[in-house]
């Protein structure tokens, strides 16, 4: 028999991390403190510790806090963000876990905003009744990296992970390539976790990392996605001269001088920093009638930056910001008009309480989940409609995920990989590199974005436009085969582009399936919200190479909050 390093690098370890963002890195710190023998092996498509949707991470972290009400914000987030379609009990014991996971951050050595006297500032959240708020200083991730290291956990960076090797309903490890050498990697491992990010297909410049590899490799080896209907966050208006910005929808107005939140949203009540539906609907139909453009004019702020609350890179990055803005920016109360791009957020890899999928032998944390575990609900990543919460989504189920795998790998033995499978897998792998077709992935990406992109097929939908933009993911799919790569950095997109396809496919069918209007899914063939009939959350699976949908009742009998 050939033996397995003819076809590349073999490397075995007990528990595989794929992802070295934030998620991965605490899924290995967590994963060490369990089982402090495991072997423990971070893979990374870029540099572990500076990578994800959110490379320089840090900001405003939300949380349960000592003094808040978990009844009240629980309430608060099934009946007025989630609307019924979370999982209360994964909902109650992720908020539990959110204090655990801020003095965490604070034995990691990372930098937590502090009082004069040293205590951790908090303070109330806007955007959410009862959770807390405190900020956290940038680069989080270092401290959290050195860590790591410092426990024996292994790291291999430049490598993209494309597709999970199984047997039977298990998975046994993972196959990719070096995308600076062109090496191909084959991992057998016990444990398998995905921390590779939701797919955003690369229309925000700051969230371009988010392409669905994780998402698209869970699905082909056989593992069911769950709310993948809510991968369509427009997570807030920006200024379009420049695509920057996370500018609130408070104070936008149309031509004739009207506050669109105040028309739109007359009995708004807490709606978080994200963009509520009805306005961007709303937006959408000013700008059809005449009345834009759309600008953003708030009332003048004093002052600028954060209060020095002993975060240091925080604090020099915001006054270098807000010195620059002084110097080349626009004069102060110069009306900007706006725009509202995608950021997609498809995460809908089906997880129970410990983030284990369907399938034995692996797990699914942070943005690859965010939705498959409907700790949510109804409302797109990052957990509920507050800032702060997708870093703690982030570390709170990585934390579980850790935990689980190395208890799981304790007893069990490592599995025999198949040659000729993954002979065959190398070979559909490095495809694109032989291709004689000049159909490039930057092509493929183009006309991905002009269905998944525009308000009216992924905010605004109806059956017509979703059967439209599945037309077009159809084309799609015909001409993936033969996506050509120039060089090992174009093989690495053509992978993310067959992720992307796949990932818009899940959420158009998802979309279509749901005849209703719930949370950030509004219909507009079907705009009233109907729990006789959708109360439930839609599957989907492949099965026999088929997208198969089917739903799943929710369990309101049992949960403490149900609907009225």
């Amino acid at each position: 028999m050939a033996a397995l390093e003819s076809l590349g690098v073999v490397i075995s370890t007990d528990i595989l991390i794929i992802g070295g963002g934030i998620g991965g890195l605490v899924t290995a710190v967590k994963a060490k403190e369990e089982n402090p023998d495991a072997d423990v092996l971070i893979v990374e498509k870029q540099t572990a510790g500076w990578a994800g949707k959110a490379t320089k991470i840090g900001g405003i972290l939300a949380f349960l806090g000592p003094d808040n009400n978990g009844d009240k914000f629980l309430d608060f987030q099934v009946r007025s963000s989630g609307f019924y379609l979370n999982d209360q009990d994964l909902l109650s014991k992720y908020i539990k876990s959110s204090y655990g996971a801020i003095e965490d951050f604070d034995k990691w050595g990372t930098k937590l905003a502090r009082t004069p006297d040293g205590k951790l500032l908090a303070f109330p959240n806007n955007f959410a009744p009862e959770l807390s708020m405190t900020f956290i200083d940038i680069d989080l991730m270092l401290p959290i990296r050195a860590k790591a290291r410092q426990m024996g956990i292994k790291f291999l960076d430049k490598i993209h992970v494309v597709d999970l090797l199984k047997r039977t309903n298990k998975v046994i490890g993972a196959a990719g390539f070096d995308i600076v050498t062109g090496k191909f990697y084959i991992f057998r491992a016990k444990a398998t976790v995905l921390a590779n990010g939701s797919c955003g297909y690369k229309v925000r410049r700051f969230w371009v990392a988010g392409t669905g590899d994780g998402i698209a490799a869970a699905y082909r080896a056989g593992a069911e996605m769950r709310n993948a209907e809510y991968g369509n966050l427009y997570g807030h208006t920006v200024y379009q001269d420049t695509d920057g910005g996370m500018v609130g929808h408070q104070f936008l107005f149309n031509s004739k001088g009207e506050n669109l939140a105040q028309k739109y949203l007359p009995n708004e009540g807490p709606t978080g920093v994200f963009l509520p539906v009805p306005l961007a609907v709303g937006m959408e139909k000013e700008i059809a009638e005449g009345r834009g453009p759309i600008t953003f004019a708030p009332p003048p702020v004093k002052g600028g930056g954060y209060p020095k609350m002993g975060l240091p890179k925080l604090n020099d990055w915001s006054q270098r910001m807000a010195e620059k803005e002084v110097k080349y920016g626009l004069p102060p109360g110069t009306k900007r008009e706006i725009a509202i791009p995608l950021h997609g957020e498809t995460s809908c890899i089906k997880v129970d309480d410990e983030m284990r999928t369907s399938l034995k032998g692996l797990w699914a944390i942070g943005d690859t989940s965010y939705a498959g575990s409907a700790v949510a609900g109804a409302v797109c990543s990052p957990p509920g409609i507050t800032p702060g919460s997708g870093i703690m989504f982030a570390v709170i189920s990585a934390a579980w995920a850790g935990s689980s795998a190395a208890r799981y790998v304790k007893d069990i033995p490592k599995n025999g990989l198949d040659y000729s499978e993954i002979k065959n897998l190398k070979e559909a792998i490095f495809a694109p590199m032989r291709s004689g077709k000049a159909f490039l992935p930057g092509d493929a990406i183009n006309a991905l974005q002009e269905v998944t992109a525009p308000i009216k097929y992924n905010l605004r939908r109806g059956k017509e436009r979703l059967d439209e933009a599945l037309s077009v993911i159809e084309k799609l799919k015909e001409i993936l085969p033969v996506l050509q790569a120039k060089d090992l950095h174009y093989l690495s997109k053509c992978h993310e582009v067959k992720s992307m396809v796949l990932c818009a496919e899940l959420t158009f069918r998802s979309a279509l399936m749901r005849e209703e209007s719930r949370g950030a899914h509004f219909r507009e063939d079907f705009p009233a919200r109907d729990d006789k009939k959708w109360l439930k959350w839609i599957i989907i699976q492949q099965q026999d190479s088929k997208m198969k949908l089917s739903t799943q009742p929710i369990p309101v009998d049992k949960y403490k909050i149900k609907p009225v």
